[in-house]
């Protein structure tokens, strides 16, 4: 009984202390929430004058800079997608070349030699001849149009690319070299006109 007695005891003495400890953390987060801001304070707002207009300034600079990468980025990337397309086109062609080029190469290396006592051999030189100049024809065909493409793609290349080098500066500037002979012509025109105009007004009075 004395033990239990002592136990008691000893907890009324500090329920005091207990009630407090836990009215005190009960307190700290509503005094936490009331220190914090109604609503988002900028980094801005805690500098200078002019130490927050040239983070501003270099804010803009860093979007610009964002911007003019991006777009440069898409248009690498749409150059190589179509870069790409047109070199599957290429190797599609090419392969189909090179099956037509196997079938010709057959074609003449099943094409018999010729025997010279053979009683037939000037008509088989005829036929031989003829499968020949086929065969040149066959091989023609398939490099022809290879080479007239190639052809019209480089030159539409360089002209595409002669076009994307050209600033809006230059194309203002090529634009009045040209119109600049007419621009004269019509200048010298309105003069004429003035001076008849005036010389006719003249003679009448």
């Amino acid at each position: 009984m004395k033990k239990d007695m002592f136990v008691t005891a000893g907890l009324c003495l500090i329920k005091d202390k207990i009630a407090q400890s836990a009215e005190e953390a009960a307190e700290k987060p509503a005094k936490a929430d009331e220190s914090l801001p109604d609503r988002p304070v900028s980094v801005f707002e805690g500098l200078q004058p002019e130490t927050a207009k040239a983070l501003r300034s270099r804010w803009q600079e860093y979007e610009h800079f964002r911007q003019d990468l991006n777009i440069r980025l898409h248009e690498l990337a749409v150059r190589i997608a179509n870069r790409c397309a047109e070199t599957e086109k290429i190797s599609a062609d090419l392969q189909k070349m090179k099956e037509e080029t196997a079938k010709l190469l057959e074609r003449l290396e099943k094409q018999p030699e010729l025997d010279e006592y053979d009683p037939d051999f000037q008509s088989r030189l005829s036929d031989h001849y003829r499968q020949l100049e086929h065969l040149r024809i066959d091989l023609t065909d398939i490099q022809l149009p290879t080479a007239e493409k190639t052809a019209a793609d480089q030159s539409a290349k360089n002209l595409f690319a002669e076009l994307d080098s050209v600033t809006f500066g230059q194309l203002f500037r090529l634009g009045a070299a040209f119109m600049l002979p007419l621009i004269l012509a019509v200048l010298f025109s309105g003069l004429l006109l003035i001076v008849t105009i005036f010389l006719t007004f003249r003679v009448n009075l």
